[in-house]
């Protein structure tokens, strides 16, 4: 029932993104802010991440300013998001570091930390997209449907793959990190589709 409820949220989160990039304006940023918001503060708890607290600060931080550079620099798009990641590197690895020599699940909970951020920041495609889209002559309605379908098939793959090799019982925190993830990941991806598309279309 819980893989059920995590297909259930990456579907939501699937057409809400897409959704705010047809509508544009202020919409994708609201949607990738609380896609960070989710990440931020479910997926620690969703995969056991030790020293959460500082890991939740680190994911959200990350999230929220890859937005806000993505949204206030519409011309450099996705230009920032490396530097921020590799900031958001070495907090993850000082975060670990200060909880001292011998610290349990070290190694675990910076990789799974790392993950977080790249979904937190690689949300921000979304806002790229949004704002490709609506610079572009014509309507974004054929784009917005291809990356839909291509990220639907994406997901459903990457999804039930998943579902098949995790254990039984599945989390019990966090659940909505846990399907909100693929979908963040998949921002930049569905941004270069668009473009892909339209250079096709045209």
């Amino acid at each position: 029932m819980r893989y059920l409820q995590i297909v259930a949220v990456s579907v939501l989160a699937l057409v809400i993104a897409l959704a705010a990039a047809a509508i544009g304006g202020v919409a994708p940023v609201v949607v990738v802010i609380a896609m960070s918001v989710v990440i931020g503060l479910g997926w620690s708890l969703a995969v056991g991440i030790r020293a959460r607290y500082r890991h939740n600060v680190i994911i959200l931080v990350s999230g929220i300013l890859a937005a806000l550079l993505s949204w206030l620099q519409p011309d450099q798009r996705l230009v920032w998001l490396p530097a921020i990641v590799g900031i958001a590197l070495i907090a993850t690895f000082l975060a670990e570091l200060v909880r001292g020599e011998g610290a349990r699940h070290r190694l675990e909970s910076t990789i799974s930390s790392v993950v977080a951020v790249l979904a937190a920041v690689s949300s921000s495609g979304w806002i790229a997209l949004s704002q490709y889209l609506h610079a572009s002559e014509g309507s974004p309605v054929a784009a917005i449907v291809i990356s839909g379908l291509v990220s639907f098939l994406v997901i459903g793959v990457i999804g039930a793959r998943m579902i098949a090799a995790a254990p039984k019982e599945g989390p019990r925190r966090g659940i909505a990190s846990l399907g909100v993830t693929p979908v963040a990941l998949l921002g930049p991806a569905v941004l270069f589709t668009s473009q892909f598309v339209g250079l096709v279309v045209a």
